[in-house]
């Protein structure tokens, strides 16, 4: 998704989307970019094991 940088508020980066709305992501996530710029964002999603992962968490609680 194409997204253009609107105007930077300390670590909020207000962007406009490509149907033109508006939405507020951290500055973080921009990495150079400033205000103006036009870039490219992607979102990966990525498969977890959840159930391993609460197996573990409740595993460690015990222990402790």
């Amino acid at each position: 998704m194409k997204i253009i940088v609107d105007r930077i508020e300390e670590d909020i980066a207000v962007v406009e989307l490509e149907n033109g709305s508006k939405a507020n992501i951290p500055v973080a996530l921009l990495g150079d970019a400033t205000e103006g710029d036009a870039i490219v964002l992607s979102v990966e999603k990525k498969a977890v094991d959840t159930h391993s992962i609460f197996e573990k968490l409740r595993n460690k609680s015990k222990d402790t």
